[in-house]
């Protein structure tokens, strides 16, 4: 994800507690059922390119057995010779909740680690797909005041409605209700 505004403008507002959700779409192959655990982190960058922040996550794909995978092979085997399904596994991970500091945020670098074990290029999944979802919570006040807009609307409007009637009302009762004549009594 990244930024980009003439004026410096930021995404994310200074202090708002962000939620970061990585979706990894996996295939179920034999080398994936071997490769364990390994690690996703997410840096946060500034538009210097210096890292503001980072998360990381162990993962690990969801093991089936040699048996069950067979079986599940053969009972799903005519959607997957039609291509109406696939082999594979969806890995949402949920990162640890960050706050945007005074440095704003221009980009965020999704980075898969391999475990040490593993040599420079193995030890990654094989990706399909991959998302990332970037939820941010308002800050207090401004929660308030969106969760309760419609009480707040329907407030100041009988409020401003009572107060120009009490405007008008003051200033502009002998127009609107005038006063009585004075009868004016006949004596024999």
């Amino acid at each position: 994800m990244s930024s980009s505004g003439a004026r410096g403008d930021s995404v994310i507002p200074y202090n708002h507690k962000l939620q970061l959700a990585v979706s990894l779409t996996v295939p179920e192959s034999e080398y994936s059922h071997k490769l364990g655990f390994f690690q996703v982190r997410v840096e946060f960058l500034s538009a210097n390119g210096i890292v503001t922040a980072s998360s990381s996550y162990p993962c690990m794909l969801r093991f089936k057995s040699g048996p069950i995978h067979v079986i599940d092979t053969f009972l799903r085997s005519a959607p997957l010779i039609a291509g109406l399904q696939s082999e594979t596994q969806v890995l949402d991970i949920k990162m640890s909740e960050h706050i945007e500091g005074l440095e704003p945020t221009a980009c965020l670098k999704v980075i898969l680690e391999q475990r040490a074990e593993f040599q420079s290029v193995a030890g990654i999944p094989q990706i399909y797909a991959g998302s990332l979802v970037l939820q941010s919570e308002l800050p207090q006040l401004r929660r308030f005041v969106w969760c309760w807009r419609r009480t707040i609307f329907v407030c100041t409007s009988i409020m401003s409605f009572l107060t120009e009637l009490v405007f008008i009302l003051a200033f502009f009762r002998p127009i609107i209700v005038p006063r009585g004549r004075p009868k004016i009594g006949y004596s024999n």
